[in-house]
């Protein structure tokens, strides 16, 4: 099972450098950039720099250049099973390259989950418009779409914290949302998830949310389910799901009855009581000093 995680303009090469930071495993990283001082902070084994030859592009001309890049893109995502993107589509960059990747992936029939941050609307409205003219396009290729909009990482911290803080904790939610679908394909587990369970629940999808929570002992699904419930950071709301994809990563000394109840909790808050549900959990003996468990939500609206 080959999974690539491709991060496209700056935002995309943020993230990339904080996952190899966090040395997430059995994933293959790769950078994009028009912008060459970018792309050389890129801490990926495979960066690419789009030289456009133009100070400042349009969506369509980064888009042009891109698609003369469409053999290179196909011999890059030859044999991969998975595939991530991450950009935002403010700028020319990520919402000119971001669709052909997609467009690649699709004619070498790869699953593509695309993440993208929504500009502020205080970027004005040339910016909004890149944006919409990038997300219309993305939405039509994708497999799946998961939307962050800025105002929503503003309204998700201490009005007196860094926004840098909220970005933290984008990354840190994508990151857990993309380890767990890594660790399901790949890692033994007590009830297994395969390829063909993620599909149902990300296929097609819009409006997905990942929600990330972790307790300890007697009290750990009280603990995880007041985790999940806090504040959205994404586009779309959990009590809205339509199909529901939860793993848990936890010791082999933890009752079925915590997981029981954890399920119980997430079953209480989604409206649609006919929603789709598919979970499996992974063993790790590191867990078990605790009863510690890990729980990581993916839902989607449709």
């Amino acid at each position: 099972m080959i999974t690539k995680i491709i991060g496209v303009g700056g935002m995309g090469i943020n993230f990339i450098n904080y996952m190899i930071k966090e040395k997430i495993k059995k994933v293959e990283y790769i950078t994009i950039d028009t912008n060459l001082k970018n792309s050389e902070s890129s801490l990926a084994n495979q960066k690419i720099f789009l030289d456009t030859g133009i100070a400042k592009c349009s969506r369509e001309q980064v888009e042009k250049i891109a698609f003369q890049c469409y053999g290179q893109f196909y011999e890059l995502l030859k044999d991969t099973n998975i595939l991530f993107l991450i950009s935002g589509v403010g700028g020319a960059t990520g919402s000119g390259i971001t669709p052909i990747i997609l467009e690649v992936a699709k004619k070498l029939k790869i699953f593509t989950i695309t993440i993208i941050a929504r500009p502020f609307f205080l970027e004005g409205f040339d910016v909004m418009k890149i944006a919409n003219d990038g997300m219309r396009k993305i939405e039509k290729l994708t497999d799946s779409l998961i939307i962050i909009p800025n105002e929503k990482l503003y309204n998700y911290i201490d009005k007196r914290e860094p926004l840098n803080s909220a970005y933290w904790q984008a990354n840190m939610l994508i990151k857990e949302g993309i380890e767990s679908v890594v660790s399901i394909l790949t890692e033994v587990g007590f009830m297994n998830i395969d390829l063909l369970d993620i599909k149902a629940v990300l296929d097609r999808s819009r409006d997905t949310i990942i929600r990330v929570g972790e307790g300890f002992g007697e009290t750990a699904g009280e603990n995880i389910l007041a985790q999940i419930k806090k504040k959205n950071l994404f586009e779309g709301q959990i009590q809205d799901a339509k199909r529901v994809l939860i793993s848990f990563t936890t010791g082999n000394d933890v009752p079925l009855s915590d997981i029981q109840k954890i399920i119980q909790g997430i079953t209480n808050i989604i409206k649609d009581k006919n929603f789709k549900l598919i979970w499996g959990i992974i063993i790790n003996s590191s867990y078990e000093f605790n009863r510690k468990i890990k729980t990581v939500m993916i839902s989607s609206e449709q």
